[in-house]
């Protein structure tokens, strides 16, 4: 049997045994604004939409599959200055991301680092470290090839964070958020050529975030009044005090994908396909004031499933498009911290540790992602459109109060992409624009207004972190734009 047909039967054997994936699903219940804060390594089709399951990307291949990295020749370093920012005031970052990726023989590799100011959604406050934030990223990656026409590789990632966008304003009734954490992404990818020119690839890997949100909450109360005029015996005020209370937003996911690209026919026409699997662990799922009930351990099963098509026309313009069907099954619930005996119908009684309301969301999310690119000798212009819908059903059984509740909720978020690019003598520079609409501000419909726990108020998301509480009540939302703007240049070593 020849060496490729044995690396597409070992293949084939991994991809039901092992509970990991190439790339993450992450998971929302509301259309949050999460921005692109996570945006930092370059990608050569930025602009055509995120089509990626029938096209090669010379860029972000490496950092999606490590493997992948045989594919570079010689050395390249590259520099990606980006800013975004989330119109009515919901936050933005700005980022400079420097790295280069290198193949020699058998041997290739890269490393890379980014710095991120993260700005956060304004409280009125002038401290410092109530408007901004500080990230650190750090990845590398290493690879041979065990073939003149397959490779294996391994990276590894890790980010320091010092914010996520959006949280503070998760916690609206707080006087301030102060967060700090990491992720952790290893990553071990096989990638390779067929005699008939096809390409597969699959990355196993795990991925992990923990993050610590420390609140801190005013609390009021009636006490004499030091610089009022009145005799102190006789005027009483309003004094704060502060009590704070810690969060917890821990997510272990292991997953696999599994890709595969042949071209077909004598038009230069390409398809592919993927398959993508996620099992995710939820021991911490945070308290945020949205949730009707807190403490929500869980997990989830999350799969992509997609197909693509590729075309390179005789003038250099490239046409690509992505459909991907995401179903995914999640479950939270809430644990009883003392015995319950006011319960409602039978038993009648709950012990400690046992489960008081349970969540099951059935997702059924879509994509479709088409763009336009072309490359002429010194020129390069790419334009896209990526639409990602949400579909899902809750349903929650509370029994304590013996009740059981539907709730169904979908919404179509959009980006558009727009690319315009210079090659001088191996210099690429390329500007790309994004804009991201369908998203806002999300919080819950009670007695006619969009509330959280009685104050009437919204908030953000998490970005690059999972999103799978039970809103307690119909989502409704105050719209927002995410504008991003990112800047690539790759130098030939």
């Amino acid at each position: 049997m020849r060496p490729q047909a044995i690396t597409i039967a070992i293949l084939l054997v991994l991809v039901p045994v092992f509970a990991v994936q190439a790339q993450l699903i992450n998971l929302k219940t509301a259309p949050v604004a999460t921005g692109d804060q996570f945006m930092i390594q370059p990608a050569a089709n930025a602009g055509m939409g995120g089509v990626s399951v029938a096209l090669n990307d010379t860029l972000s291949d490496p950092f999606i599959n490590p493997a992948k990295g045989y594919r570079i020749h010689g050395t390249e370093a590259y520099m990606l200055p980006s800013f975004y920012h989330i119109t009515n005031g919901m936050g933005g970052a700005k980022t400079l991301t420097v790295g280069a990726l290198t193949s020699e023989d058998k041997w290739f590799g890269g490393l890379g680092v980014a710095i991120q100011q993260l700005n956060l959604s304004p409280k009125q406050s002038n401290v410092l470290k109530d408007q901004s934030a500080n990230n650190n990223y750090v990845w590398a990656e290493i690879g041979k090839r065990i073939s003149s026409s397959s490779a294996l590789g391994f990276s590894f990632s890790w980010s320091g964070l010092g914010g996520m966008g959006g949280v503070n304003l998760l916690y609206p009734q707080s006087d301030g958020v102060s967060q700090h954490g990491h992720l952790l992404d290893f990553r071990f990818g096989l990638s390779g050529e067929t005699d008939s020119r096809g390409n597969y690839e699959a990355v196993i890997l795990f991925n992990q975030t923990n993050m610590t949100h420390e609140i801190s909450y005013p609390v009021y109360y009636w006490g004499p009044c030091p610089t009022c005029a009145v005799p102190l015996q006789q005027t009483t005020v309003y004094i704060p005090q502060y009590q704070s209370s810690k969060n917890y937003d821990k997510t272990n996911t292991w997953g696999m994908h599994f890709g595969y690209k042949q071209p077909v026919g004598i038009n230069n026409w390409t398809l592919g396909g993927i398959v993508t699997f996620n099992y995710k662990s939820h021991p911490h799922i945070p308290n945020y004031e949205l949730m009707n009930i807190p403490r929500d351990p869980g997990n989830s099963r999350a799969f992509d499933i997609g197909i693509g098509t590729s075309h390179l026309s005789d003038n250099n313009v490239t046409f690509a498009a992505d459909f991907i069907l995401e179903p995914v099954w999640s479950a939270t619930w809430a644990n009883a911290t003392s015995d319950i005996t006011d319960v409602g119908g039978s038993p009648g009684f709950i012990p400690k540790g046992e489960k008081i309301v349970k969540n099951n969301f059935d997702f059924m999310n879509s994509i479709l992602k088409t763009g336009l690119g072309w490359r002429g000798d010194h020129i390069l212009l790419q334009a896209g459109i990526m639409a990602k819908t949400y579909r899902y059903t809750l349903k929650q059984k509370d029994y304590v109060q013996q009740t059981y509740r539907r709730q169904k909720e979908h919404w179509t978020e959009w980006t558009y992409s727009m690319s315009a690019g210079v090659n001088l003598k191996g210099l690429d520079i390329k500007y790309t624009a994004f804009i991201t609409a369908g998203t806002g501000q999300p919080g819950t419909v009670q007695q006619g207004g969009i509330w959280l726990n009685g104050v009437n108020a919204s908030f953000s998301n998490v970005a690059g972190s999972d999103f799978i509480f039970a809103p307690d009540g119909d989502l409704a939302l105050n719209k927002a734009t995410v504008f991003t703007n990112q800047i690539t240049v790759t130098i030939p070593m």
